[in-house]
């Protein structure tokens, strides 16, 4: 123990010996007066404290305090009386962002903002001055060196049974939970919760936390948690939080006899599978039947009739199988019909046994089932531009034609590109896969035709538990359009971008433009032109700032919407002078803005907007190389590399970076410019407006 950490116990043994030789002094002279021996002639003294994962402390005293502060407030005047070390020896100011004050009278609470934490390690020490707290009768304290580290976890180690667990804290802990300890207590066993069962024990030992399990533990992901206000040490320190162990290595049969298995299965978990027909009871082991006939043991298994809302043997003509760890009850027909909704099971004792002969001798009864919805898709649709299709279902669902660890998921999925008059299987090199809710089918070819229609085998697709299954599913998807990316120009032609699909080009005949100042009307011919991956909106059809939705009609497909605000094309980023490294060649970088001007702007830009940043390496005037990125920019920081031998000798070289619509190599049109150049200090001024402006539209 540290000299600190002495003088604190020194200071709380001569408190105790002073109020105990008041109490022999009082109980002995009974003609002292009243006043005199009620007289408080001690100053404040530390009591423990509590925390939460090293912040939000609370320094708890025997007594209520103020400060001598005069007319200086709380904050700072404690701020300047207090000192911490975490490595227990070298003490600093406190941090300056933070809170720190008196409450409830009997505290100092602090804490520290921007993620730092007050208590670090294992070491953690605040002084307090002397003549900064004093009590109602005026006491003053002198200087306190307060020991504040609640018990830190250090180690786990499990019997060579694996048996008994037993886990070691920095310092020794003593219960203050006031209830049983086992609920503050708990083993998680694949990140689930394992219920105490009968013989398991919870106890603090030497100050060590010591858990034994009755049965034995078993795998490798177990762990324990143990929950906050459970322990304090020997100063009284707390830990708020919940901590946890690290995963227990259980130890193997190799090194050490295998545990005799003397307990009996616990049940674990029951739920509905097979469309509302299966009752599955899941245990903690392999589970046998203890009756020597299945007639036997149907008549020990009772369950509620949703139908009567009764307790009744299970019918006659239902099966009973073990499996594993599942016992599961089938029944002929659904459980469930009209507005039924519940169901429970229930086995008498002397029922089931493990492998070990350990026979469950009381009854069990599993919690309440509730009826299972089924399977229902819910919403589909096209993106990539007709390469990917995405359904969406009502629950999380699994593949369920695995065999053998192999999917025949596709071999199950037909498409009819005609409305369903005929139906053809996936192609070679389509693939399919599951992500949650969403079965995506992902066309090598992307699909061109405006509909398409999908059948799904019944039982292809089943919940995460195997307890439900599709029924057949046939239907039909439109909105097979390409997906069109592009800016809203003010100031000159609109550019919007596709991945063509010549059939639906060719069946354009119709191109609608809304907007808040001439309504809805349709192009003529000579405002816009439709090329091969290329809408073009001439210049005066969209005004600055407006907002602007436009809708492509095709024969045979649905309408293709876009929405978006108009802007001058050189508004749209900001970007700074390329800065030159030569190193290795030459390295260029940008500083890149894209301001924020309202919530809308954001979300149509976002939505619509694709760009092209171009680096050009030049040697003199004449052109060497050019590096290219087409994507969506932000604000941030682009560079480029030119791989070129001689950077450090020649000094005619200089980079020219530009932001453009799109690139494609025709050097006779490089696309719109879509930012202005700015100074580093122009930059810096648009870069805090942009910020400004974007957190008054958070607040």
């Amino acid at each position: 123990m540290h000299a600190t950490s002495i003088k604190v116990l020194l200071q709380k043994k001569v408190f105790i010996s002073l109020l105990l030789g008041l109490m022999v002094f009082t109980s002995f002279s009974f003609s002292t007066s009243v006043s005199a021996m009620q007289e408080d002639i001690t100053p404040p003294a530390y009591v423990g404290s509590s925390s939460y994962s090293g912040n939000n402390v609370r320094l708890n005293f025997d007594e209520a305090i103020t400060i001598n502060s005069g007319d200086v407030d709380a904050n700072t005047y404690l701020r300047s009386q207090m000192s911490i070390a975490t490595d227990g020896i070298n003490f600093i100011p406190l941090y300056g962002r933070g809170a720190i004050q008196l409450s409830y009278s009997k505290q100092i609470y602090l804490t520290y903002y921007d993620e730092l934490k007050v208590i670090s390690g294992t070491k953690t020490l605040i002084k307090i001055a002397s003549g900064t707290l004093k009590d109602a009768a005026g006491n003053l304290n002198e200087e306190m060196i307060l020991d504040v580290t609640p018990p830190v976890l250090q180690s786990t180690e499990i019997s060579n049974d694996n048996h008994d667990v037993t886990i070691t804290f920095h310092e020794e802990v003593i219960e203050i939970t006031g209830n049983e300890l086992k609920d503050y207590i708990y083993l998680l066993k694949n990140n689930d919760q394992v219920n105490w069962a009968e013989g398991d024990t919870v106890s603090i030992e030497s100050g060590k936390l010591i858990l034994h399990f009755e049965k034995a533990l078993t795998g490798a992901n177990n762990r324990v948690i143990i929950d906050g206000w459970a322990f304090t040490d020997s100063y009284g320190n707390i830990e708020g939080n919940s901590v946890s162990t690290p995963f227990i290595l259980i130890n193997s049969g190799d090194e050490e006899p295998i545990p005799t298995d003397n307990t009996a299965p616990i049940f674990l978990d029951s739920y509905l599978s097979n469309n509302n027909q299966d009752i599955v009871v899941v245990f903690d082991e392999e589970v046998l039947s203890n009756k020597d006939t299945e007639e036997s043991l149907k008549a020990h298994i009772k369950y509620i009739n949703p139908a009567t809302y009764y307790w009744e043997n299970i019918p006659v003509d239902s099966t009973v199988t073990f499996s594993g760890k599942k016992i599961i009850i089938h029944f002929n027909s659904p459980l469930f019909t009209g507005n039924n909704q519940q169901t429970r099971v229930s086995f008498e004792g002397n029922t089931i046994k493990d492998s070990s002969g350990n026979v469950i001798q009381s009854d069990v009864y599993v919690d309440y089932m509730y009826r299972i919805e089924q399977l229902d898709f819910e919403s589909g649709y096209f993106s990539h531009s007709g390469q990917w299709l995405n359904l969406d279902f009502n629950k999380k669902i699994a593949d369920n034609t695995l065999v053998d660890g192999i999917s025949n998921l596709k071999e199950k999925i037909m498409i009819s590109l005609n409305r369903g008059i005929t139906y053809s299987a996936l192609g070679e090199q389509d693939v399919v896969y599951i992500s949650g809710k969403r079965l995506v089918v992902q066309f090598h070819d992307p699909v061109k035709s405006g509909t398409v229609k999908v059948k799904i085998e019944a039982d292809a697709l089943s919940d995460l538990y195997k307890t439900i299954t599709n029924k057949v599913f046939e239907r039909e998807f439109a909105y097979n359009t390409p997906d069109i990316t592009g800016y809203f120009l003010s100031n000159t032609a609109s550019e919007f971008l596709f991945k063509d699909n010549e059939d639906w080009r060719s069946k354009v005949n119709e191109v609608l433009v809304w907007n808040e100042v001439s309504g809805q009307r349709p192009l003529n011919n000579t405002e816009y032109t439709l090329t091969a991956g290329k809408l073009t909106i001439n210049s005066g059809v969209f005004q600055k700032n407006k907002y602007n939705e436009i809708f492509i009609n095709a024969e045979g497909y649905s309408s293709k919407y876009i929405e978006g605000i108009a802007k001058a094309s050189s508004e749209l980023f900001y970007m700074t002078t390329p800065v030159l490294t030569k190193e290795n060649g030459i390295n260029a970088s940008i500083s890149v803005l894209k301001p924020y001007t309202n919530y809308n702007d954001e979300y149509y830009n976002n939505l619509t907007g694709n760009q092209t940043v171009l680096f050009q390496l030049m040697n003199g005037t004449t052109p060497v190389s050019i590096v290219t990125a087409n994507l969506k920019i932000g604000t941030g920081t682009y560079s480029a590399h030119f791989n070129v031998s001689d950077a450090a000798t020649n000094a005619n070289y200089t980079v020219k970076a530009f932001i453009i619509n799109k690139f494609n190599m025709d050097f006779t049109n490089v696309g719109i410019n879509m930012a202005t150049q700015v100074t580093q200090a122009e930059f810096d001024l648009k870069q805090i407006e942009s910020d400004y402006r974007k957190d008054q539209d958070d607040r």
